[in-house]
């Protein structure tokens, strides 16, 4: 799984170049999923939006960040098929609180989503992670990781950016 930028390439994440946002202020990636697995999978990437404070995936005990997700895209990927994900986001919404600034509405692919979604403390060090879920037909859930040779595997990433009222 992988971030492209908006030249489709891994630059040109930011406007201006510049990972301090403003509300309205477009956001274009391509996120990337690559099955290399042998068989077909029913995958889903769930979107998580964190702060530098809250648990990240942790890839030694094959479990998620505790958060919630605020969005998934799901699909059916063949074995050797490349998904490219559109993803066009923005912050709706930012309100100051205390020494944290609360990002309560984002657009993501013309989704909006509302509430308290997250907070960073000055708006600094905000990250979207994304993490490929796989539906496991011995379990028939989704799960996060799966063994592959005695050895616990997951995928995830991230991308950090900060965010500002002016």
């Amino acid at each position: 799984m992988w971030i492209l930028g908006s030249s489709g390439l891994a630059e040109n994440y930011y406007p201006n170049n510049n990972s301090t946002l403003v509300q309205g202020e477009p956001v274009n990636w391509t996120l990337g999923v690559y099955n290399h697995m042998g068989e077909l999978e029913y995958v889903v990437v769930r979107v998580k939006l964190l702060n530098s404070t809250l648990a990240s995936p942790n890839e030694l005990t094959g479990t998620p960040s505790p958060v919630d997700e605020i969005f998934e895209f799901s699909r059916i990927l063949v074995d050797n098929e490349t998904w490219s994900i559109p993803f066009v986001w923005r912050i709706l919404n930012i309100t100051q609180q205390g020494q944290s600034l609360l990002v309560t509405g984002l657009s993501i692919n013309q989704t909006s989503l509302i509430g308290n979604l997250g907070s960073a403390t000055s708006g600094v060090n905000f990250r979207l992670v994304f993490e490929l879920w796989s539906y496991d037909v011995n379990s028939s859930n989704s799960t996060f990781s799966w063994n592959a040779q005695g050895t616990t595997h997951s995928v995830w990433t991230q991308i950090w950016f900060n965010a500002t009222t002016t």
